[in-house]
């Protein structure tokens, strides 16, 4: 190295080392800066992504990197949210502690203590929590929607439609609001206040099958029978949830729509085939559609569950009759009567039986 080239290059050190030392105010390096402002950004954002991934040990280390300067509430929630999903409900509960310092007033703080609350079963904390943040935040309805959830859970439906209800009076239309107080009057049996917000969730989202299905079920269960199955259309029993699909298959056995009503019933049976009743049901369809051999082999599973039920023996007894089996009838209605049927009517059809088999003997049939 010549000597020219040395000295240039001592006059240019004090110059290097001024410039690693004091650094600039836009890239002074993480947490100083607009560059450190930047990185904190970038953190956050990385955080969210590995959180919306699942990745909460990720989320974390992420956040470790923002400075001390840069953690606002938003970020102690990250932190929070991040415990949460592994489980740990004490490190979230520290994390939303330091968040309700920075930020007393964030509905977000209320929200993530209600879920971590509601993750260890302490409905009363959660209910709390939920509570204040749909006070703190009118415009969001997650909290209004998750305090509902909560009252059932603590087994006071009735007071979670009540809430759901007064949500709906003071607050604009909204479809999920309407569709889950349709919910929650359903769950307590309150079917016709379901009909009349399953009917608004209907109007406001006419394409939507959970509002539409809550509707037909509510109508069914109210008795508007023949309503339900108009508004059920053409769709058959795939299109239903196992409830709905019984539901409606007794709606059409009481309006007289054999067809259909076995269609339902059949469906169900394949789901659920351990309930004497619903079997009945199905022979009763059957019947009604004049298909003795299939209504017959429903009865037969019907008392196979239960071998004391007097309506199978009667129903049995009108398969009998009908197909000139008079003697098996009038065994059948006997049956009924043992059974502890309705004696007077059952002897009234066993009556018609042995008419019926004089008859035949004497030639008129």
């Amino acid at each position: 190295m010549n000597i020219r080239a040395l000295g240039l290059t001592l006059a240019l050190l004090p110059i290097c080392i001024g410039c690693s030392s004091e650094p600039s105010h836009d890239f002074g390096g993480p947490g100083t800066g607009a560059y450190g402002a930047r990185m904190d950004q970038v953190h956050m954002s990385q955080a969210r992504r590995h959180l919306s991934e699942g990745n909460s040990v990720k989320a974390r280390l992420e956040l470790e990197q923002i400075s001390t300067a840069a953690q606002t509430a938003a970020m102690h929630l990250l932190v929070a949210e991040s415990f949460l999903r592994e489980g740990n409900a004490f490190a979230a509960n520290e994390s939303i502690t330091v968040a309700s310092h920075l930020e007393p007033e964030n509905a977000e703080v209320d929200m993530l203590r209600g879920m971590v609350a509601e993750s260890t079963g302490d409905w009363r904390t959660a209910s709390k929590s939920y509570l204040l943040a749909s006070v703190k935040d009118r415009g969001d309805l997650d909290p209004v929607l998750a305090h509902a959830r909560v009252l059932h859970a603590m087994g006071d439906g009735v007071r979670a439609a009540s809430y759901l209800e007064n949500e709906v009076g003071t607050r604009p239309a909204n479809f999920e609001l309407s569709l889950a107080t349709g919910e929650a009057y359903l769950s307590i049996g309150a079917h016709q206040d379901a009909v009349t917000h399953f009917s608004n969730a209907s109007e406001m989202a006419p394409d939507d099958r959970k509002s539409r299905e809550g509707l037909v079920l509510s109508l069914s269960l109210a008795g508007a029978h023949q309503e339900a199955l108009v508004r059920a259309g053409s769709l058959g029993p795939d299109a239903w949830s196992s409830t709905t699909k019984l539901s409606l298959g007794r709606s059409a056995l009481l309006v007289g729509e054999g067809q259909r009503a076995a269609s339902m019933l059949t469906s169900y049976l394949h789901e659920f085939d351990t309930d004497p009743t619903i079997w009945l049901d199905l022979g009763r369809a059957f019947y009604m559609d004049r298909k003795d051999e299939q209504a017959m082999s429903a009865v037969g599973r019907a008392l196979k569950l239960n071998k004391q039920d007097p309506a199978a023996f009667t129903l049995l007894g009108h398969i009998r009759l009908r197909a000139k089996q008079y003697d098996l009838a009038f065994a059948a209605y006997e049956r009924a009567i043992q059974a502890g049927g309705d004696a007077i009517l059952l002897t009234e059809l066993m009556d018609r039986a042995r008419a019926a088999k004089e008859r035949q003997e004497g030639g008129e049939l």
